[in-house]
């Protein structure tokens, strides 16, 4: 098949130097099916142009734009537009878009040249985007509803969960559940001498970091080399260091900012005694699924994706911003060493499930089916 992926941001080596959740499973699932398939990747300019990773074409299109969760308005309009004049000219058999931004562009194109057209769908925020992003979310509250009323052939979603929440917008038999693949090597490493918690996300209101940081001030006395490293950058940022510094924490939560190779963030993780992610709002969660295959137990919010993503093994779950319950999960895991080896190998065991060869056959199967109903 001739596959056309339509993602903000593309990294620009095997090396894996991006952000985002949508962006990983761009990447991942572009990289799977370029074994057996051509693939095309219309993706934001970056400054040195067009060019290959291995047998994957990718695409610059509208002008050159640092990496954004929100705003960046006329940048991304300039984006959809030269991404569709660029994908028409294309002789492709499917178009994916990726996130809310390149679900229309993968409409269009399918419209206009008679392709088949999906969109990959993490998350529903249909009623929620005031609420996660601010008064900006009013256009993605827009968007999305736009999104949702075009006749797509096929939505694929990554996770029971938002297929469900999928189910009130867009017909039900158009909807298939694929996972995202999470598979690398684990990186080489050693725990850390000290008890330390991680925690990988983007730094606004819905993940909640302000939850780890205090719950990490209540476990100081009890554990008083405890080290907290956050991994990410976003708009709170000088908050929560702020609030940091104003707990005390300056010698026990670090900001480490974007770290660009993916490789070195496993390393961190991987070297931890926990991984955290209190956040409220997921569609899948990446995140915990890579830190089971480190062989990392996690600290996490019970929330339905996050759940299934897990199955509900491999950590421990704690109410949603009820900061003193995940200082006392916290302190539970660093507690009980049995409770904590049982979690390590019950996490990396759930972890294979979500292996790139199993999750690319399920993927390719269905693509398959779509163009064969041309």
């Amino acid at each position: 098949m001739k596959i056309g992926i339509i993602t903000e941001y593309f990294p620009k080596t095997l090396e894996f130097d991006i952000r985002g959740g949508a962006e990983a499973c761009a990447f991942n699932e572009a990289h799977q099916l370029s074994k057996k398939h051509e693939i095309t990747v219309l993706t934001s300019r970056q400054s040195h142009g067009d060019y290959h990773i291995n047998d994957m074409k990718v695409i610059g299109c509208g002008p050159p734009r640092p990496y954004v969760q929100k705003g960046s308005l006329l940048k991304r309009l300039l984006f959809m537009k030269d991404a569709y004049k660029k994908g028409i000219k294309y002789d492709l058999d499917v178009v994916i878009g990726y996130n809310f931004i390149t679900h229309p562009i993968a409409w269009k194109i399918g419209k206009k040249t008679s392709t088949v057209s999906v969109a990959r769908y993490h998350d529903v925020w249909i009623g929620e985007w005031i609420k996660n992003m601010g008064i900006t979310g009013i256009l993605g509250e827009i968007l999305e509803r736009y999104n949702l009323s075009r006749n797509f052939n096929h939505i694929i979603a990554v996770s029971e969960y938002t297929k469900d929440k999928l189910a009130k917008y867009f017909p039900q038999e158009k909807i298939s559940v694929i996972h995202n693949m999470v598979d690398f090597k684990v990186p080489e490493h050693k725990k850390c001498p000290d008890p330390t918690i991680t925690c990988v996300a983007r730094l606004v209101e819905y993940k909640r970091i302000e939850d780890l940081i205090k719950a990490t001030s209540l476990l100081i006395e009890e554990f008083p080399h405890l080290r907290c490293e956050i991994i990410g950058t976003g708009p709170l940022e000088n908050r929560l260091k702020k609030l940091a510094r104003k707990l005390g924490l300056e010698e026990h939560v670090r900001f480490h900012g974007f770290i660009e190779k993916h490789e070195d963030v496993l390393k961190v993780v991987a070297s931890s005694h926990i991984f955290c992610l209190p956040s409220t709002v997921e569609g899948f969660g990446i995140v915990l699924v890579e830190a089971m295959k480190c062989g990392t137990p996690f600290v996490a919010s019970r929330i339905p994706p996050l759940l299934e993503a897990s199955a509900g093994r491999g950590g421990l779950f704690f109410e949603p911003k009820n900061w003193k319950d995940l200082a006392e999960k916290i302190r539970t895991l660093l507690g009980d060493r049995r409770l904590y080896n049982r979690l390590r190998r019950e996490g990396f065991k759930q972890s294979e499930k979500y292996r790139r060869e199993y999750i690319g056959d399920k993927l390719e199967e269905i693509l398959e089916n779509l163009t064969l109903g041309r």
